[in-house]
C-alpha cells in the first residue's frame, strides 16, 4: 500500500519518527509474547488489554506509512486511515459467531493472529520507508513460544 500524499492532512500534524515506529516493531511482539500467560490464568480483562494494545500498535504503524505520527488528543481517526485499512482492523474488533460454543481464549488467539497478519503487511513497508532491521528475533522468539504454549496458536500465519 502506497502512503497517502501529505497535502491531505492539517497542517498540525508530525511526520512519523523512526525510533518510535522501531519502537511499536518490537513492542507488538512484546506485548503478543504475554498472551499464552495470560489465557493460561483466563485473565480476559488483560487479554483484552493486550489486545487493545496489540492493536494500538498496528494503528500507529498504519498511520506511520501513510505519512503521519499518531495525531495527540484526536478524536478522528477514521481520517487519517484508508477505508481498507480501517476495514481490516475493523475486522479484528469481532468475534467470531462461534464463540459462544468456542473456547473464549480462541476469540483471543482469533483476533491476535488477525492482528500478526496486518503486522506482517504493513511492517515491511514501514522497515523500507523509514530504513529499520526487521525485528526477526522478536517474531521468532515470540512465534515459537505461542506454539509452545498455545495449542490452538497456527503453526503457520500468512498474508496471502
Amino acid at each position: 500500500m502506497q502512503a497517502m500524499p501529505e497535502s491531505r492532512w492539517p497542517d498540525e500534524l508530525q511526520k512519523p519518527d523512526p525510533t518510535r515506529v522501531a519502537a511499536l516493531l518490537h513492542d507488538f511482539w512484546r506485548e503478543l509474547a504475554a498472551l499464552p500467560d495470560l489465557l493460561a490464568r483466563e485473565e480476559h480483562l488483560l487479554c483484552a488489554t493486550t489486545i487493545h494494545a496489540l492493536r494500538a500498535c498496528v494503528v500507529e504503524m498504519m498511520l506511520a506509512l501513510n505519512g503521519i505520527a499518531y495525531p495527540a488528543g484526536t478524536r478522528h481517526l477514521n481520517r487519517y486511515l484508508g477505508p481498507s485499512q480501517r476495514a481490516a482492523l475493523e475486522k479484528t474488533l469481532y468475534a467470531p459467531t462461534a464463540a459462544g460454543t468456542a473456547p473464549v481464549a480462541n476469540v483471543w488467539i482469533g483476533q491476535a493472529v488477525a492482528l500478526v497478519v496486518i503486522y506482517r503487511w504493513y511492517a515491511p513497508q514501514l522497515i523500507a520507508a523509514c530504513q529499520l532491521s526487521y525485528p526477526a528475533t522478536a517474531e521468532t522468539q515470540t512465534l515459537a513460544l505461542l506454539q509452545e504454549k498455545l495449542p490452538d496458536w497456527p503453526t503457520i500465519i500468512t498474508t496471502d
